[in-house]
């Protein structure tokens, strides 16, 4: 398991990147469960792909908020940069309050994004299929305000995991298959220095589940038998 307190090759995080599946996977949802009034909100998207979250996320913080999102693929940034000005518009709002940038989920600091930066975070399910994850949270924790709220729309597992399992996962995009233990992200969250997830809105989901109801993808092969449970968590960065 990759040690999440040391830093981490850019070779290492662009060859992960570049032989992930682009589609089709769970990761590729963009159901955006949010809690809570977002109006003036500092907000950053991470994993943002084609940035429709991003766009969702613009309507919610509105003309007094910013959002911010970053994925790792320049092609995905670049589309969304070229939607950018229409769908501000769509919005309704009086000028753009979005931007995109590319960068590893990894490594926030090297796109810029400075410490205590943002009110909410987003997280999807893809941060199960990132390179690793604890890191991923680390530099979350980093750039949210004490006080601050990650919000984590994707799956955990209801028992421990077998590693082997969890890594071929990860290497396939399976964003289902490659979920952590319940158990497991709560004591990640802990040793980050989170406070405990608070969960809602909870349903079991399958590992072959697709971004389309009836569309299956590939997993990896497995003698344990999990149930992995779809989640929303609210987890807060302790005020001090």
């Amino acid at each position: 398991m990759t040690d999440a307190k040391r830093p981490i090759a850019v070779e290492d995080l662009k060859a992960h990147y570049e032989q992930l599946p682009a589609e089709y996977g769970f990761a590729s949802q963009c159901k955006m469960t949010l809690l809570g009034d977002l109006r003036g909100k500092r907000v950053l998207d991470i994993d943002c792909r084609r940035g429709k979250g991003v766009v969702k996320l613009s309507d919610y913080v509105g003309p007094k908020g910013r959002v911010v999102g970053v994925d790792p693929t320049p092609e995905w940034i670049d589309v969304a940069v070229s939607f950018m000005d229409d769908a501000w518009r769509r919005n309704g709002l009086p000028e753009n309050n979005m931007e995109f940038r590319v960068a590893y989920p990894e490594d926030l600091a090297a796109a810029g994004l400075q410490d205590g930066a943002f009110d909410l975070v987003f997280a999807n399910s893809s941060v199960n299929v990132d390179y690793c994850p604890e890191t991923v949270f680390r530099e979350v924790f980093r750039v949210l305000r004490p006080g601050g709220v990650l919000v984590f729309d994707g799956v955990v597992a209801a028992s421990a995991r077998d590693e082997g399992v969890v890594a071929r996962a990860r290497a396939m995009g399976n964003a289902v298959q490659a979920a952590l233990a319940r158990e497991e992200l709560e004591a990640m969250m802990a040793r980050i220095g989170f406070e405990p997830p608070e969960y809602y809105e909870e349903s079991d989901v399958r590992p072959e589940t697709g971004y389309l109801d009836g569309f299956e993808v590939p997993i990896a092969e497995a003698d344990e038998d999990v149930r992995f449970v779809k989640t929303t968590a609210r987890i807060y960065k302790p005020r001090r």
